[in-house]
């Protein structure tokens, strides 16, 4: 029953997630409504210029500009003595050094496991569950960054946090190997390190790398105050400055500017929805533990518990984005609400349509095929009495008139075989009733008046 009592504890956690879900759309939704106005307006408001000179009268004004990076000299790190000719130089130090990862398993049991990483600052092993694994060093040199002191883009001046922002895709490979030796380190490609064997390091080495800005243009788009650059806010108080590298104009900004939003809108939104669908699974954790117990029934309600909780979380985010769209954007909000309400009627409509076909359709084919039966026996039946007419006529009066005489059948000549109408009995004989068309028998009588015979044309038919 540990199981059992474990995740009901867990449920005060679920209810966590899933607040920290709804929290989490909630501003995501706003947020996103407010960087789709900023955008809009930017869109609106910025004008291109030229980074050659600085006109005055667009002090104020959103701007978008492009032009060649110019600084005064080389960037050095003096320790190292790395020198580079770039407007941005980055030190960064790493530490080969044990993380902790905890996982919980049904039972409420949490077992630890501990990896080797890089990282540029030193993880705090007291903090750890399990003995043996210190990270009992510290790291030798600060991470630093170094910055020319006049950075330019054509005429507009960059200030010191604005070139401190600019990309480091540059790596540092050449390096004073003198220096290097000298402070106990090796060189290792782009790393100057204290491990004999980087490729396979120990808990305390340390690697250090320098990256810099490599780029030749930059393109801006800000407000233009004074010389220099301010972030542009909106009318909803976003606060927006880009610096890119390369020729872009401002139609270019705002759209690298709208595809990093949406990027972040999404992240947000899968983040959140995958927390409510977390929270609900874990408030619903007790009911497939309790059926753990039975193998086939565990799996079952496991499964079960699964969706529901996938449905609910997901119900969950989508009524607070609808009601973060109403909020934020009433009309779109309302529209989505309208449009959605319409779809849900005209489905019911659809559905009622399809249930309600099949009746309509299976009647009439019923009574045709019920009529193509009955017409063609009717066609069969009522028209046997009209041939019966003439043949009782015909067939009747020659035997009725005929003079019954020794055993010639003068009118059934043309149908009864030769052979027996020719021979002559010496007694009179009486022919039975015709049982077939055009054929009769004689048989023997005994000798008393014969009686004209009777033909029976319902038998012949």
């Amino acid at each position: 029953m540990k199981r059992v009592g474990n995740a009901f504890k867990g449920v005060i956690g679920g209810l966590i997630f899933i607040v920290v879900g709804v929290i989490l759309l909630w501003w995501n939704e706003g947020n996103n409504v407010k960087n789709i106005k900023t955008t809009e307006e930017m869109k609106a408001s910025y004008i291109d210029v030229t980074s050659e000179i600085i006109d005055s009268s667009n002090e104020g004004k959103l701007i978008a500009t492009n032009g060649p990076i110019i600084y005064n000299g080389e960037v050095i790190d003096t320790i190292f003595n790395v020198r580079v000719d770039s407007p941005l130089l980055k030190r960064v130090v790493e530490a080969y050094q044990w993380e902790e990862e905890s996982s919980t398993d049904e039972d409420g049991y949490t077992t630890y496991t501990y990896n080797k990483v890089w990282k540029d600052y030193i993880i705090d092993s007291s903090e750890f569950h399990e003995g043996g694994h210190d990270n009992a060093f510290s790291l030798p040199y600060n991470n630093e960054t170094y910055v020319a002191d006049e950075v330019y883009v054509g005429a507009f001046k960059l200030t010191k946090e604005q070139a401190s922002d600019l990309s480091t895709k540059g790596i540092v490979k050449e390096f004073d190997s003198e220096e290097v030796l000298e402070k106990d380190y090796t060189i290792h490609e782009q790393y100057l390190t204290t491990s004999i064997d980087l490729a396979n390091p120990k808990i305390g080495d340390i690697r250090i790398s320098f990256e810099y800005h490599d780029a030749k243009e930059l393109s801006v788009l800000a407000v233009q105050r004074g010389d220099g650059f301010e972030d542009y806010e909106s009318s909803v108080e976003k606060t927006v400055s880009k610096m890119v590298d390369g020729k872009y104009n401002g139609e270019q900004l705002v759209t690298i500017i709208e595809k990093e939003n949406k990027i972040l809108k999404w992240v947000l939104r899968i983040a959140g929805i995958i927390a409510s669908v977390i929270g609900v699974a874990t408030i619903l954790k007790p009911i497939s533990a309790a059926s753990s117990y039975v193998p086939v029934l565990g799996n079952v309600v496991g499964a079960a518990v699964g969706l529901v909780s996938l449905i609910i979380g997901l119900a969950i985010s989508f009524v607070v984005i609808a009601i973060a769209w109403i909020r934020f954007r009433p009309m779109i909000g309302l529209i989505l609400f309208a449009a959605v309400a319409v779809l849900i009627v005209l489905l019911i409509i659809r559905s009622k349509g399809k249930k309600e076909e099949p009746v309509v359709q299976t009647q009439p084919v019923v009574q045709a095929e019920q009529n193509s039966r009955v017409e063609p026996v009717q066609e069969v039946q009522t028209p046997q009495p009209t041939p019966m007419a003439p043949v009782e006529e015909t067939s009747v009066q020659p035997i009725v008139n005929a003079p019954v005489t020794p055993p010639t059948l003068d009118g059934l000549d043309a149908q009864v075989p030769e052979q027996v109408v020719a021979p002559v009995v010496p007694e009179p004989v009486v022919p039975t009733p015709v049982q077939g068309v055009g054929t009769a028998q004689p048989v023997p009588v005994e000798q008393t008046p014969v009686q004209p015979v009777q033909n029976n044309t319902n038998n012949q038919m």
